[in-house]
């Protein structure tokens, strides 16, 4: 006769401080009862123990508790890399309108205003810098002053763009 058993999944993160129930854990093996016994009374039960740690962000996906500000914050810090090396090869190409390029590097303007923020709302009224209307709403006009350099420097591309075919076209016929 075969039994199941539930190995407790390990954390190299944190260690864990629940129990998991037998319905939620994600490995089972079967084992024949005369050694579920042997298991349970040994102390090598722990070293069968499963270790996880998937997310290098210093938490543990399977804790019942997860604090998604602590994610999403260290999710943005991280983003800044990938972003930094846009603007590289982005200066670097010198295919972007010089507008667009500026609207690009202002955006680390709102970072930069947002973080502060986002410290002084928790700080200060012990809340995120969402429920904070005056700190937010100033974070995100940083924003739109971002959109807007963007999209009128991409629209300035259009137009010289337009105007050097229409240029070039007349040139032919001539």
């Amino acid at each position: 006769m075969a039994s199941a058993i539930n190995l407790p999944v390990l954390s190299l993160c944190k260690s864990p401080n629940f129990i998991i129930n037998p319905s939620t854990t994600f490995l089972q093996r079967d084992f024949h009862a005369s050694s579920l016994t042997t298991i349970s009374k040994s102390k090598s039960y722990r070293k069968r123990a499963v270790i996880v740690c998937v997310l290098p962000l210093g938490v543990d996906p399977w804790a019942p508790s997860i604090d998604s500000q602590s994610i999403a914050s260290q999710l943005f810090a991280f983003s800044l890399f990938p972003y930094i090396g846009f603007l590289y090869f982005i200066t670097k190409s010198k295919t972007s309108p010089n507008l667009t390029l500026f609207g690009f590097y202002f955006l680390l303007a709102f970072v930069g205003a947002t973080i502060p923020a986002g410290i002084y709302a928790k700080v200060h009224y012990g809340t995120s810098l969402s429920n904070v209307d005056w700190l937010h709403g100033g974070a995100e006009s940083l924003l739109t002053l971002t959109n807007l350099f963007i999209v009128l420097g991409l629209r300035e591309g259009i137009r010289k763009a337009g105007n050097s075919e229409k240029n070039a076209g007349s040139e032919e016929e001539k």
